[in-house]
């Protein structure tokens, strides 16, 4: 705090104070949540396999598949404070306070100690809607981005000093431990420190200190796999995700059974089952994409480059917006989706700054490797607000200084300032399709799925009715209602649930089967045939997978003493999967044979098994 005025230090601590209330005040809305303590995707994988580790129990022998940062904290704080997920969220909440900070120091210090410039950096993290968010949820953003500026602090002075150098390493490696992809920042960042004559070690030091923390993780992954693995096994899908010919398909897929087809591809397609190189195949489909597709594999990239800049926060886990309608905390920091209010206003203001910044490059240098390094990457994977968390404080810094830049103009300069803000801000607010995904439906999907598990089935129903009405399209809630209503003993309206599943999704054949069985348990076998026949006549899956289908409409017309029908089904398994429709068909003779005399059919029937 050296030449630091009162004045400043006042306001500096006036920004902590309410980047600390606005965050413990988020918090407490989440608290009344079901999903506070029962959070689902990658947040609920990281809670659970904190929570394993810490019981003793056994795991499951493989090499970590996401980035394990926030794993290693989340395991930390359950042995100190407990398994609940209370102080987790409130020690984020201190981190995303102590960000506004690092924020107000790297500020100063890159821009000759302007305080105005610091104090508006750091109140524009203190309350940007975006960043509140993150620190609600259990996932690397925020820990990320707090490594990444106390790092960006340090570096600053690191020329000068060994001991900076050596601590700004360890600071970007544990940053590699959230998110992996902050190591070309640090590629970068030693290429900088090797300019530096003076003190030709520093470089070196900087270097071995970014491999500390990785090395444990990547000589664990090893042990575990047999495999190089440096931190995670989970890098090569998320580059197919964002780099193949069916790219907003393959974007759009959630957590599902189109997902887990996704994630199984390397063993069903080359029978590759170790997760390394189950990764590495991604990344070879990902990069074949590139190679046989190289104008549109740039154009990809030049899109997703655009749009990690966008105005509108892309989601990926939680929709941020469908978040805002329920909280009122977010409704004062973030506009509606269509306003793309605060990084409409934010990026363009950052953007000219970062124009009009590039003179001083000797203090400026490092922070826009930073935010150019981490667009170049993600725009190799796919845009997502999570993703450019870390980078919006620093965005900060240059909206800012870019506000000051514009106050500072002379009249002219001043117009053709505000006339490319203007520009930008269109161009940051085009439409664009990854822009309109809206995930209406999860979280009240999620809160079903959490009242199950607590033992609340009709509480669960309840969600699984609103999330079918929030997005009719969605199978998954018809799914999960279907299951639920099955549950509790009503399998008619739970098989009027899972047709509603099917007609959603066609290529999922599990909710019409399960309908099937439902009506026939109910005495509709009529029902029950319509069920299969739709699964058969839509016609998604390969024709091998529609042998069950079959047999079962063989075994229901059986039932319903239409032995040509009952014919006509078996014939259709046997041509669609002989091996199968041979080893069940014995059972439906087994079954009916002592029951119905009838020589012509079984004649037939032995024909078709021979």
């Amino acid at each position: 705090m050296t030449g630091v005025s009162r004045r400043e230090r006042v306001a500096l601590g006036a920004v902590l104070a309410v980047a600390l209330v606005v965050r413990l005040l988020y918090l407490d809305e989440l608290r009344g949540d079901v999903l506070f303590e029962n959070p689902p995707l990658d947040e609920g994988r990281y809670v659970d396999e904190a929570r394993q580790r810490l019981s003793g129990l056994p795991d499951d022998g493989r090499p970590f598949w996401q980035p394990p940062g926030i794993l290693f904290v989340l395991a930390a704080t359950f042995r100190v404070a407990g398994g609940g997920l209370l102080a987790p969220r409130l020690l984020q909440a201190l981190a995303g306070t102590a960000a506004c900070a690092l924020v107000w120091l790297l500020a100063r210090r890159i821009f000759d100690l302007r305080a105005p410039v610091a104090i508006a950096a750091a109140a524009v993290v203190a309350l940007h809607g975006l960043l509140v968010f993150a620190g609600g949820e259990l996932l690397p953003a925020t820990w990320a981005g707090g490594l990444d500026l106390a790092a960006l602090v340090l570096l600053h002075g690191a020329p000068r000093s060994i001991a900076r150098a050596a601590a700004a390493g360890v600071l970007l490696g544990l940053s590699a431990l959230f998110t992996p992809v902050i190591l070309p920042f640090a590629a970068i960042a030693a290429l900088v420190l090797a300019r530096i004559r003076e003190r030709r070690a520093v470089p070196w030091v900087f270097v071995a200190a970014v491999l500390v923390p990785i090395l444990p993780v990547a000589a664990y992954n090893t042990l575990r796999s047999g495999e190089l693995i440096l931190v995670s096994t989970n890098g090569g899908l998320n580059f197919f995700v964002g780099n193949n010919e069916r790219y907003f398909e393959t974007l759009a897929i959630r957590p599902g059974p189109r997902w887990t087809e996704l994630t199984q591809e390397p063993l069903r397609a080359a029978r590759i089952s170790e997760p390394g190189a189950a990764s590495s195949w991604f990344f070879r489909r990902g990069l074949a994409f590139w190679a046989a597709h190289p104008l549109d594999a740039l154009g990809l990239y030049a899109r997703k480059l655009w749009l990690f800049f966008h105005a509108v926060e892309i989601p990926r886990d939680t929709d941020l917006y469908a978040v805002r309608a329920e909280s009122r905390v977010l409704r004062v920091l973030v506009g509606p989706r269509a306003t793309g209010w605060p990084d409409g206003a934010l990026v363009p203001l950052a953007l000219v700054g970062i124009a009009t910044s590039v003179r001083d490059r000797s203090r400026r240098a490092l922070p826009l490797a930073f935010i150019g390094s981490q667009a170049a990457v993600y725009a190799f994977f796919f845009a997502s607000a999570r993703y450019r968390v870390p980078c919006v404080p620093v965005l900060a810094i240059f909206a800012a200084a870019g506000v000051a830049t514009i106050a500072r103009a002379a009249p002219q300069a001043r117009a053709a300032l505000i006339a490319a803000v203007v520009t930008l801000a269109i161009a940051c607010a085009l439409p664009a399709r990854e822009a309109t995904m809206t995930f209406a439906a999860e979280r009240e999907l999620y809160r079903g799925l959490a009242q199950r598990r607590l033992g609340a089935p009709d509480v669960a129903i309840s969600h699984f009715r609103r999330a079918s009405q929030a997005d009719p399209d969605d199978p998954r809630p018809w799914f999960e209602l279907g299951s639920a209503l099955d549950a509790l003993g009503r399998p008619v309206e739970a098989a009027d649930a899972w047709e509603r599943a099917t007609a959603c999704d066609p290529s999922d054949l599990r909710p019409g089967r399960m309908a099937a069985d439902a009506r026939v348990r109910a005495g509709d076998r009529a029902g029950a045939i319509r069920a299969l026949e739709a699964n058969v006549a839509a016609g998604k899956r390969a024709p091998a997978e529609y042998a069950i289908e079959h047999l079962e409409l063989a075994a229901l017309h059986l039932d319903d003493g239409d032995r040509e029908a009952a014919l006509r089904a078996l014939r259709s398994a046997f041509a669609a999967n002989p091996g199968y429709a041979r080893s069940r068909a014995r059972e439906l003779a087994r079954a009916r044979r002592a029951t119905l005399a009838d020589p012509a059919f079984w004649a037939a029937f032995d024909a078709l098994s021979r």
